[in-house]
């Protein structure tokens, strides 16, 4: 039987790399599109920025103190224009990008301050453009400015701006020991979704191929004429499935290791994260691989199912599309889900091995629960692969009429 199983696999293996489009469509492409992908996103995203942090904000006033005036002009990257604009005026400036905000004091803005009141308060009008990145950053700068002034105000008010210190506040990152160090949390979050995306839609289109397609091309009606298990057929078929999409999911996520000087300032949380940065060992690669080997079993079954009881690659198609959809759904959930993890989610199928995966590149990988989580997949993946034996020894799913 073993004998039987490897020719089966032989066969489909040598039926994937023999093929050039195959291998180019399922190998060298997602590599090579992704680092370019990437890399494009990133250097868009950085130039985006470089941009708006050398831009320098254009401000439109009416009745602006003297004193802010003077905060404006001491800041080169504000620059004042002032003048009689009414509102309406002033806002289609802005919408017309010509200015980036609009600032607007009430005309007894200096008497009211100094002969304060309570209950009347002047008034200060600020107007910027949402559909501008550039009318934005002059929001936050015109904010960090105006309060600025306020303080200003407060310490001359009170008499000793060192009353407006209430207290010293002093924050510091706590020093990770180098063996739990693991490499940028943002990475971390989004590699587990990636690679098993990767490993799905690695195995997606050959499985289907492998097994729809030659349903609906009859040709393999002829190797169930031969003497061999139906059993040992589907396992060479996953078998050789298992191993494309390992390949796959490499070239993929070597891609995305080629894209990383020029995407890590979006990848990242820190937005400078170097391969040199990587700090994991080799019990923590070891976990990684087995939390990646307990996906690909239940991928490359679920596949193997939905594309048995499919008649042709159209439907077959329209059956995984769903499982694709949970898979990504998956990965989501564990990017942008809480820091605790729950011990059940660990029995969760797919969700735990991208928790594991994420908590390893966080340096926190645990042995225990990697194991717990691949012997839950196993469970899964061997109730799935008798299920597709199952199916293959049933004459209406092979033989549809």
């Amino acid at each position: 039987m073993f004998k039987s199983l490897m020719i089966i696999t032989k066969k489909e293996l040598r039926r994937v790399f023999t093929d050039r489009r195959l291998v180019i469509t399922s190998f060298i492409l997602p590599m090579l599109s992704i680092a370019l992908i990437y890399s494009m996103m990133g250097y868009m995203i950085q130039r985006s920025q470089d941009d708006i942090e050398s831009h320098v904000s254009r401000v439109i006033g009416s009745d602006v103190p003297l004193a802010i005036i003077n905060m404006i002009d001491d800041d080169d990257s504000i620059e004042f224009i002032s003048g009689d604009f009414d509102k309406e005026t002033a806002q289609q400036l802005i919408l017309d990008e010509e200015y980036d905000y609009y600032l607007y004091f009430d005309p007894e803005f200096e008497d009211k301050l100094s002969a304060f009141e309570a209950g009347q308060l002047p008034y200060i009008e600020g107007a910027y453009s949402p559909k501008s990145d550039q009318s934005i950053d002059a929001n936050y700068k015109m904010g960090s400015l105006l309060e600025k002034y306020r303080q200003n105000v407060l310490a001359e008010r009170i008499g000793d701006a060192s009353y407006l210190q209430v207290y010293e506040l002093v924050t510091s990152s706590i020093d990770i020991p180098e063996e739990n160090q693991g490499i940028d949390r943002g990475i971390a979050n989004l590699v587990p979704m990636l690679v098993s995306i990767f490993i799905f839609a690695g195995a997606m289109g050959i499985g289907m191929d492998s097994i729809a397609g030659e349903k609906e091309r009859g040709t393999i009606a002829t190797m169930l004429l031969t003497p061999v298990d139906r059993g040992v057929i589907i396992g060479g078929k996953v078998i050789s499935l298992s191993v494309v999409a390992l390949i796959s999911m490499i070239s993929s996520f070597v891609g995305v290791l080629i894209s990383i000087p020029f995407s890590a300032n979006f990848l990242s949380a820190s937005g400078a994260f170097e391969m040199s940065q990587l700090s994991l060992g080799g019990a923590d690669f070891l976990m990684f691989f087995i939390s990646m080997i307990g996906l690909v079993g239940m991928y490359v079954t679920i596949i193997s199912v939905l594309s048995m009881i499919a008649n042709s690659l159209k439907e077959a198609g329209a059956y995984i599309t769903p499982a694709y959809m949970v898979v990504m759904i998956a990965g989501f959930m564990n990017m942008f889900g809480a820091g605790t993890v729950n011990e059940v989610n660990y029995f969760i199928p797919i969700y735990n091995n991208m928790i594991n995966m994420q908590q390893v590149l966080l340096g926190d990988g645990d042995f225990g629960k990697v194991m717990i989580s691949f012997a839950t997949s196993s469970v899964v993946t061997l109730i799935l692969l008798s299920l597709a034996r199952n199916l293959m020894h049933k004459e209406k799913v092979m033989f549809p009429s």
